[in-house]
């Protein structure tokens, strides 16, 4: 199964992440019988000007049966809202996560740190994945060892992939 895509139409077995548009106008979309999806709102969108309705419409999507992760979210250092901004939106979708019991899906640039810090002090018992993983091998292990699962995509580092046990390895299309 593709862990992660963007295409809405992906004919392969795939866990759809819902665009923001979907998230402006909820009411408007017909969700495919056949698919699943993961609801999230992008660090990316943080800076929208609109933010509070994309986040109306996450908390929409989140409940949905066909919604089976929570996600893409998390922290991005170069593109978004200020880095507290993102991190208080974060601990928002975690707590969603945890009261739907929904794993998480992580977008996460420059913010390992950060990330590795707030899994170890909220003590998560849903999964936490971190997709598009490019890392190398240390880090790898260093998210591995704090219970994080890794998705792949098309761009990796062979090693990490490698040393990632099967069953906390995801692949992606993105």
């Amino acid at each position: 199964m593709n862990f992660h895509t963007h295409d809405l139409q992906s004919p392969m077995p795939a866990i759809i992440n819902m665009p923001m548009e979907w998230m402006l106008h909820p009411t408007e979309v017909k969700l495919r019988t056949d698919a699943t999806y993961s609801v999230g709102v992008h660090p990316w969108w943080t800076a929208e000007e609109n933010v509070e309705d994309i986040v109306k419409g996450f908390l929409h999507w989140a409940t949905h049966p066909q919604v089976v992760r929570i996600g893409e979210c998390g922290i991005d250092k170069l593109k978004g809202a200020p880095e507290a901004i993102q991190t208080e939106l974060f601990l928002q979708h975690v707590a969603l996560s945890e009261q739907l019991q929904k794993p998480l899906t992580i977008h996460c640039v420059r913010a390992f740190d950060q990330m590795l810090m707030l899994r170890k002090r909220l003590r998560p018992t849903q999964r936490w994945a971190i997709h598009g993983f490019r890392g190398k091998p240390a880090l790898a292990q260093q998210l591995l060892a704090a219970g994080f699962d890794l998705s792949f995509g098309t761009l990796f580092n062979a090693e990490s992939f490698n040393l990632c046990p099967p069953e906390r390895r995801f692949t992606e299309t993105d």
